[in-house]
């Protein structure tokens, strides 16, 4: 999506309002983790993120790419939970804490941040030079999350990556008489859902385990963000008419999730686990329906902890995971998501096709920072491979450059041989509509859409109260 982007003011934004802000980023505590490395005591930059960046980040990194050495680094650790994190940024900004300097923030939320002006605009604060690399050099759709949506100007700066992949055990599809051939072709080139559905049915009939594909269909956030919202836009489909209005402007663009290709998803889905053949495609049965109660701890358990499945959907970390803890023959393959319809048959301009959930994190300024310039010099080398590499060699946390996730992942030990596949992944990845409403809109879809995968409600059913609630929010912020 290209979006006109305008000239701003160099202005201070303002404080956030807490009351107004909190049906963003929900109602979770605000205990922070006490952990601080690099120069402890120092009055220097302090980045926020969580306890396996402030434990795992070498701080070196960030002198090799460049940082004045006068200028000190503490990494501290905030809340593991995402809505957590979010709701401590709202109570800092809010008090205008002048600590921390820097914000790790999910790319789910960072938008409300930067349309109410509560962080820095980095675009009329850094060199246009250095913001046109970042914006050309990085995954396009984590630039989205980190623009503002009405100009386009960059307020955060991607930090890193996530999206899931599909994971399989490659030993159990040779048993069934797959071979190397298949599993090169679909490590950048994926089958469709119905192709795949009957491999993995076909695998899972003569394999000693007792789950066919694995993913995560709980009434929880997951489902609505992520889930299926990629299973929805591989098949053309979207909540509110594409890509262009992913963002907003709210209450002024369309709702579309009574079209065809959103009750086509939601067919598959429920086909994939009740082999109704409900959908136009023919989808085989190869999911079990506890999948309906399960998030990523579920998922993980029983691919990677009990090897009791065939294949399973899941993010990046579970990648090492899986390396690491499958023994003897057992043998993971990693491939894009499989499409639903070709990419270019879609009605909507960059759907169909592979299509993955961007999750991952930015990186923002504090406002109230009393040192802006070191904020921004600390900033800037986040777009450094010198930083990209350090944060995957230490945390894991794939690179935010395409060209790198193949060059510095496809020498790690965990990555490397599925870089090729992480980058197709990444170039496909669709975000979830972040505005100061999605967050109620969220809770409404991932019901709605559990009731119809559960066969509580038929499908069309479903998605017309959704989009009724969806109106009433659009219709309210």
């Amino acid at each position: 999506m290209v979006q006109e982007r305008k000239k701003s003011q160099k202005t201070r934004p303002g404080p956030v309002s807490r009351r107004r802000f909190a049906r963003i980023a929900g109602t979770a505590g605000v205990a922070s983790i006490a952990g601080c490395y690099g120069a402890s005591g120092s009055e220097g930059v302090e980045i926020l993120g969580n306890q396996n960046l402030a434990q795992n980040m070498d701080v070196q990194a960030f002198y090799d790419a460049g940082v004045s050495e006068n200028i000190s680094i503490e990494i501290t650790a905030g809340p593991e939970d995402t809505d957590a994190r979010a709701e401590e940024f709202v109570t800092l900004l809010d008090a205008q804490q002048e600590k921390p300097d820097i914000m790790v923030m999910d790319n789910g939320w960072t938008i409300p941040f930067i349309v109410r002006e509560s962080i820095v605009n980095l675009e009329a604060e850094m060199d246009s030079e250095f913001i046109d690399r970042v914006k050309s050099e990085s995954f396009e759709m984590l630039v989205e999350t980190g623009s503002h949506p009405d100009t386009g100007e960059l307020w955060a700066i991607p930090f890193f990556p996530d999206f899931p992949t599909m994971h399989y055990r490659k030993d159990l599809f040779r048993d069934a008489g797959y071979t190397d051939s298949e599993f090169d072709r679909w490590s950048t080139d994926p089958p469709s859902w119905s192709e795949w559905s009957a491999s993995v049915a076909e695998v899972h009939d003569s394999a000693d385990v007792d789950y066919g594909y694995v993913w995560q269909a709980d009434s929880y956030p997951g489902l609505s963000c992520c889930t299926f919202n990629e299973l929805m836009s591989s098949y053309g489909g979207a909540y509110f008419g594409g890509l262009d209005t992913l963002f907003g402007p709210v209450g002024d663009r369309p709702v579309t999730v009574e079209e065809e290709p959103v009750i086509e998803a939601l067919n598959v889905a429920r086909d994939m686990v009740t082999g109704s053949s409900e959908a136009s495609q023919d989808i085989a049965q190869c999911s079990p329906n506890v999948v309906f109660g399960w998030t990523e701890q579920e998922t993980d358990g029983a691919f990677v902890g009990d090897t009791n499945a065939v294949a399973m959907r899941n993010w990046t970390y579970t990648i090492p995971l899986a390396e690491d803890q499958f023994e003897g023959g057992q043998e993971l393959g990693v491939m894009p998501m499989p499409y639903g319809v070709p990419e270019g048959e879609a009605a909507y301009e960059g759907l169909g096709g592979t299509a993955a959930a961007l999750g991952g994190w930015l990186v923002a300024a504090n406002p109230n920072t009393t040192d802006l310039g070191s904020t921004l010099e600390v900033l800037r080398a986040f777009h450094s491979e010198e930083i990209q590499a350090a944060q995957l060699n230490g945390p894991g946390f794939l690179p935010h450059q395409p060209d790198l996730v193949e060059s510095l992942a496809g020498e790690h030990p965990a990555f490397g041989d599925y870089s090729e596949t992480l980058r197709i992944a990444g170039d496909n990845t669709v975000a979830r509509p972040v505005t100061p409403v999605w967050s109620q809109q969220s809770q409404e879809a991932y019901q709605d859409i559990n009731d119809a995968l559960q066969g509580r409600k038929r499908p069309t059913e479903a998605m017309s109260d959704l989009e009724g609630a969806f109106i009433d929010l659009e219709n309210i912020s």
